[in-house]
């Protein structure tokens, strides 16, 4: 086993790296305890020459992370810097709003709830209630599991864009974990076209075996899905020939937490995935 190194000296150029990041966080800063201020004015509060300040800036542009007004030339915070901050508001109050519906779902149906979000191309666990079943599937907040063989994974990429799911899942084959993990592409979309249609998504024994989950989406106030409520059972205990026993009630508990994050039926969430081609030309919607 490779000796784990404890850190490395600071060179010049780590040094140099530090300081510009800073920089542009700092020029981030002041854009957004003020808005719409020029280069001059943006230098001088920082005490950075203009020629530094306009990289800076330019670099933060390309990024979406400023904006830059064509007529008056004063700048502001870009789209990407509100998506960036309005993720950690997001997920925490998914978390705080979630609590109540866990709890209750728990107690209806005896079994696990857990709450999961997305982070790159895994799901994360980060809530989960017991329920009162003599049976009880649990796993550690903070685990970690694959998109492509999970519930709630299959669940948060439903209703992405299809450049999106590339890059979600990576090149095929896929990860296999049980004998009945879905590894071909093809067969992966066809389960998620009807997890739109359906409305939850299943995990029958692909990612543990003698494991069956069934999850929902919860949306966000724009209507794009934030999160995956779902349930654990063991596969003896899963109503293999008829989920949607289970599923009308993991979907309410769902759309609860979703009404609870500001998000309504007339929102108008896509109830399929659209080609990339199709973007600026086809919109359908659900509810």
């Amino acid at each position: 086993m490779a000796e784990l190194k404890r850190g490395r000296a600071k060179t010049r150029t780590n040094m140099e790296v530090t300081r510009t990041l800073d920089r542009g966080l700092r020029i981030l800063e002041v854009i957004a305890d003020e808005a719409s201020l020029s280069l001059s004015e943006i230098s001088r509060r920082l005490d950075l020459t203009p020629a530094t300040t306009s990289r800076l800036l330019e670099t933060l542009r390309s990024r979406d992370y400023v904006h830059q007004d064509e007529q008056t030339g004063l700048y502001d915070v870009g789209p990407r810097a509100f998506q960036v901050g309005s993720a950690f508001t997001q997920r925490l109050r998914l978390h705080q709003v979630a609590e109540p519906v866990l709890i209750r779902l728990a107690e209806t149906l005896g079994d696990t709830v857990s709450l999961a979000v997305r982070e790159k191309n895994e799901i994360i666990f980060v809530d989960q209630r017991e329920g009162r079943g003599m049976i009880r599937m649990a796993s550690r907040l903070g685990v970690r599991a694959p998109l492509h063989c999970t519930a709630a994974g299959k669940v948060m990429t439903a209703w992405l864009w299809e450049s999106a799911l590339q890059e979600a899942f990576g090149e095929e084959p896929f990860q296999s974990f049980t004998p009945r993990t879905i590894t071909e592409r093809s067969a992966l979309l066809t389960d998620l076209d009807r997890v739109r249609t359906q409305g939850y998504a299943l995990d029958l024994e692909e990612y543990e075996q003698q494991i069956c989950c069934l999850a929902a989406p919860v949306r966000g106030r724009d209507g794009h899905v934030v999160g995956a409520v779902s349930v654990s059972r063991v596969a003896s205990r899963f109503p293999l020939d008829n989920p949607s026993s289970i599923a009308k009630t993991i979907v309410a508990a769902a759309e609860d937490l979703s009404r609870r994050l500001g998000w309504a039926a007339s929102a108008q969430a896509p109830v399929r995935r659209l080609a990339d081609s199709d973007q600026h030309t086809v919109e359908i919607f659900d509810d």
